[in-house]
């Protein structure tokens, strides 16, 4: 898909009244634009190994590609109408960029370091053989190198990990090798929680999208557009990028957006609402970008018709 970048300035009053029952998030009448990045998102490469798609890590392939370690720590809702979810995630990787994995002359991955001991704060991060997966294929008894990683459901502490708003999150690791031991921080941002619309509901094509938030947004804010199906061996596949470079709680999505998405998955569109502290920087011994991400990600599945 050929990529196109615009930016799309909307001037939008927005007045919201009180309401009976107090939101954990009081948002305050106000008049503001809200000014919007738009930018299509290339097609998956199913051939890829894959880490965790981006209703979970908060980061598209294309991000992965070019940030070949990445330190994240997500607080995730999964809200589809029908159920709910959350989830916090955690993970350090490192991948070996002069360790390439090949599949019949491609590159489709590189094996990841193994640093030591690590720790995310206190908690320790619990080091992983990485499966040799792609969207297309799984290798058995082949591994793609460590990664370290921590994930709890449903708000049930594991090992007295769960994701907070509004708190500094440290990545520790002892080191090994030619990478020496080091520690990054980053702050995570408020949580953010989709009010407008309501999942599960279902959006005309023909009609603006107004989409409405609770919680300030971090020094990134994003909405990722996917196509929807369970059933697919790439569940979600993200579409179109929507940045808010400016403005308040809420956007509005042009019909003309809406109709220009690609059909399919029987109308179901899943929109990830992400709000991110991003840093990026360098540790001791390891010569490639490091992307370190604190993100608050509620993910909508809605109907487009």
């Amino acid at each position: 898909m050929r990529s196109s970048n615009f930016v799309l300035m909307l001037l939008t009053l927005f007045w919201i009244t009180g309401c009976q029952e107090k939101l954990p998030v009081e948002l305050a009448p106000e008049q503001s634009p809200a000014v919007l990045e738009m930018k299509s998102i290339p097609a998956i490469d199913p051939a890829l190994i894959v880490e965790a798609s981006v209703d979970t890590s908060g980061i598209t392939q294309a991000e992965e590609r070019t940030y070949p370690a990445t330190f994240l720590v997500n607080g995730v809702k999964t809200d589809l109408g029908y159920s709910r979810s959350t989830f916090s995630y955690s993970r350090m990787l490192l991948n070996d960029r002069k360790a390439p994995i090949s599949d019949y002359g491609k590159v489709i991955g590189y094996l990841g370091l193994d640093v030591g001991n690590a720790k995310v704060n206190s908690v320790n991060l619990p080091k992983t053989s990485r499966p040799l997966r792609t969207y297309e294929s799984f290798v058995p008894g082949w591994n793609a190198g460590a990664s370290y990683m921590l994930v709890d459901q449903n708000d049930q502490p594991i090992s007295d990990f769960t994701y907070a708003a509004g708190q500094q999150y440290k990545f520790r690791a002892d080191g090994k090798g030619k990478v020496a031991s080091f520690e990054l921080s980053v702050q995570s941002p408020e949580e953010i929680t989709v009010v407008e619309p309501r999942a599960g509901s279902v959006a005309f094509r023909d009609e603006d999208l107004k989409i409405r938030w609770n919680g300030s947004i971090g020094s990134t804010f994003r909405v990722l557009i996917s196509s929807f199906d369970p059933q697919s061996n790439i569940p979600v596949k993200p579409l179109l990028e929507v940045k808010v470079m400016e403005g308040t709680n809420s956007l509005v999505l042009p019909s003309s957006v809406l109709k220009g998405l690609r059909s399919g998955s029987a109308g179901r569109y899943l929109f990830s609402v992400i709000s991110s502290n991003r840093i990026q920087t360098r540790i001791p011994g390891y010569s490639e970008d490091v992307l370190v991400q604190a993100s608050s990600i509620h993910n909508v599945l809605l109907w487009l018709k």
